[in-house]
């Protein structure tokens, strides 16, 4: 489209296209996220990790994000570890962060918005990936 076909749209045909260009733009946003384990990681239930979720043939898939390195605490058991992640409108996130003494304890996060916004379970993080398809 180019200019002289704008200049023949009428204003209420350019609001729209306005309206459709902005719900475009808010798809593509993106932002940056900083995670990080608390305190030194115990891997009892499995390593620290964020992780990207999608569906593929109704089976979640996880794809995991690259840390920033591990920070190994005492006698090299225990560690550190931090992410910056990218995530753009209706990204999915798993993240285990905290050791667990009795339970594996991930945590998952939908970026809308402009904000990440705290889910309150896998099934949860499942039915908003079932909404996007």
């Amino acid at each position: 489209m180019n200019i002289k076909d704008l200049n023949n749209l009428s204003d209420e045909e350019l609001f729209d296209l306005i309206e459709k260009a902005k719900k475009i733009l808010s798809f593509r946003r993106s932002e940056w996220f900083h995670f990080k384990t608390e305190g030194c990681f115990v891997p009892k239930f499995g390593p620290a990790y964020v992780a990207k979720l999608y569906l593929l043939a109704d089976e979640i898939e996880r794809d995991f994000i690259p840390s920033n390195g591990k920070e190994w605490c005492k006698k090299k058991k225990t560690y550190k570890e931090d992410w910056d992640v990218e995530v753009k409108n209706f990204d999915v996130l798993e993240v285990r962060l905290k050791t667990g003494k009795k339970f594996d304890e991930r945590e998952w996060y939908v970026f809308k918005n402009g904000e990440l916004e705290k889910l309150a379970d896998l099934d949860e993080a499942r039915a908003i990936l079932k909404n996007l398809k």
